[in-house]
């Protein structure tokens, strides 16, 4: 189960393994679905073809990266725990 929260219409966020903090950005996801691939535990695409959370903290912190730096349009963004941004 996600421990996501809505941040807006566009924005998710949720905790992710370790320090991770991770916020999808709806608004720029194309679907490509390159997180799905790389982090299926992580990530799967809604009805609409968007980014969603499955169970981002059972994700490993590793496959988290990988999917994030793959997304084509950045619409994975990590921080840590104080709100520092990590990537992009």
């Amino acid at each position: 189960m996600s421990t996501a929260a809505e941040t807006s219409d566009d924005m998710l966020e949720a905790k992710g393994p370790g320090t991770l903090v991770i916020i999808l950005d709806r608004s720029v996801c194309i679907g490509a679905a390159d997180c799905v691939a790389l982090a299926p535990i992580g990530f799967a695409l809604d009805g609409s073809g968007k980014v969603r959370f499955v169970n981002p903290d059972a994700e490993t912190e590793a496959r988290i990266w990988i999917a994030a730096r793959r997304c084509p349009t950045d619409a994975i963004l990590l921080e840590d725990r104080s709100g520092k941004s990590l990537y992009p």
